[in-house]
């Protein structure tokens, strides 16, 4: 969603004239979007802007400017944290930026409204023409324990199917192939009689060739859906469904509103009716009062359900949550302990599952070159998982292409194949 959020406000401001640098020293304007997920994405950020105040100092003509979450959430507080910041502006007023530029303020402006849903009258600015992030809500409504987006990013609210339909048309005009379609739960989506199910319908009208879309919460994931996944073609194979633990004490601490048995049901009507469904998760250990034997309820389940992949974290304290409340009581060392044992678990069971596609032929979406070897091709697989494409002899432009691949090695984390000629 803050990449989303970015490309929206960096259309705004194109439109006002600005142009992109990559290059601090050279801006009028530097801008730092944060997130408030993690204490150490916060930590992280605070260093950054920091850093970045030094440009300030030298030249104290350029604006300096922190948006989205973590604004939102320390407000005022941040000029302590920073003082050289020019705009404060929470994950609403972010888009008014360009208003507040032509003002002239004397000290340092702090705007933290939650309106209602602002509609993106600017096409966002991508990088990446071939895939693109749509976001088709904002906000949340769901209250986990443990999670500060309802409180940064305010009630959920959701766009009109017109408007989400006129963004993916503007896209298509401009070559891209696959659309993201995003929000903090996409799947209790509703507009007008519309519910997510028929979002997708309405999508898949369209000209785009593929379709992806996160975050869905278990709570809310319908047959409907699961039947809309099985039946429309331009759906990619692949549901991001976050599970958190394994441990029902521990899913009800958290205010999750389903136990591990609701979760696997899910997961088997899921695979039953999906056709190579890739299933990935989001993990938290260390939740507090979790103790060994429901961490192991965690170890047994993935172990069961076997995950594409996952997101795994260490349980991070958020003010104002109402899990802030309750004793941090499991040890930081523990922890980490956990946390390796969960990611080594996971990584073994990814390279399983992936050396299973060796032999066979995957459709990527070509989007760029691999980081490791400029020489070769990287795409995405309709699973969500990653393809490096070995050096082509005919040494072809395959930027935005769909081609087939036969899949010739595999790892934990990516997948290793030659085009289909």
């Amino acid at each position: 969603m803050n990449v989303y959020d970015s490309e929206v406000l960096k259309g705004i401001l194109f439109k006002k004239g600005y142009s992109e640098t990559i290059k601090p020293q050279e801006a009028d304007l530097i801008v730092v979007n944060t997130c408030s997920v993690r204490e150490h994405a916060e930590t992280r950020a605070i260093g950054r802007l920091n850093e970045l105040s030094r440009y300030k100092l030298e030249n104290p003509e350029i604006k300096l400017a922190v948006i989205g979450c973590m604004a939102q959430r320390l407000g005022e507080k941040f000029l302590k944290e920073v003082p050289a910041l020019d705009f404060v502006l929470g994950t609403e007023e972010l888009f008014k930026l360009p208003e507040y530029l032509d003002k002239k303020n004397e000290k340092p402006l702090v705007a933290l409204s939650l309106s209602r849903l602002r509609e993106i009258q600017v096409l966002p600015r991508r990088k990446h023409i071939c895939t693109a992030f749509v976001a088709i809500s904002r906000g949340c409504d769901n209250f986990c324990s443990y999670c500060v987006v309802p409180y940064v990013r305010g009630p959920e609210k959701h766009r009109k199917v017109s408007d989400i339909i006129k963004e993916v048309q503007c896209l298509i005009e401009y070559g891209c192939r696959e659309v993201s379609l995003i929000g903090q739960n996409v799947n209790s989506y509703k507009d007008d009689g519309y519910d997510f199910a028929d979002l997708l319908r309405e999508v898949s009208k369209t000209d785009i060739q593929r379709i992806r879309f996160m975050t869905s919460h278990p709570r809310d994931l319908s047959p409907k859906l699961i039947q809309a996944m099985a039946f429309l073609e331009k759906v990619c194979e692949h549901l991001h469904l976050p599970l958190q633990s394994g441990s029902d004490k521990i899913l009800d601490k958290m205010d999750r509103k389903y136990s591990s048995e609701d979760y696997l049901r899910l997961v088997d009507s899921a695979r039953s009716k999906i056709q190579n469904l890739s299933l990935t998760t989001d993990l938290i250990v260390g939740f507090p009062g979790e103790k060994d034997d429901d961490f192991q309820k965690t170890l047994e389940m993935v172990d069961k359900i076997e995950f594409d992949s996952a997101f795994m974290f260490k349980y991070s304290p958020r003010e104002g949550t109402k899990a802030f409340l309750s004793e941090d009581d499991v040890p930081q060392e523990e922890k980490i302990k956990r946390l390796q044992a969960l990611i080594e678990l996971q990584k073994d069971i990814a390279k399983k599952k992936n050396q299973e596609l060796v032999g066979k032929t995957e459709e990527v979406l070509i989007d760029g070159k691999s980081k490791r070897d400029k020489a070769n091709w990287k795409g995405k697989g309709r699973s969500n998982k990653t393809v490096i494409i070995s050096k082509e002899k005919e040494n072809k432009d395959l930027f935005g292409k769909i081609v087939k691949v036969r899949i010739t090695k595999a790892d934990s984390f990516t997948l290793f194949g030659e085009i289909e000629k």
